[in-house]
């Protein structure tokens, strides 16, 4: 069964210091094989599908639902 994890919102980051992922159409950003998937800590929208976040450093995902930026502030990963 795949494990949801809801995603802080945060500020816009400086491009320096995190890229960002981000889509004009409303699907997922990401997609794997794993067991985890992330949602907008705003509105829900899944943003990630079956992913390991640890395999993603310095990233950020922009919701393309409501266009909040989700991740984690205090970790190199979202």
């Amino acid at each position: 069964m795949t494990k949801i994890i809801k995603l802080n919102v945060i500020p816009p980051p400086s491009a320096k210091k995190k890229t960002i992922f981000t889509i004009d159409e409303k699907d997922v950003l990401i997609k794997g094989v794993e067991l985890e998937s992330h949602i907008c800590g705003n509105c829900g929208f899944v943003l990630a599908e079956n992913i390991m976040v640890y395999n993603y450093r310095d990233v950020m995902l922009q919701c393309p639902n409501c266009k909040s930026y989700n991740g984690d502030p205090k970790s190199n990963s979202f």
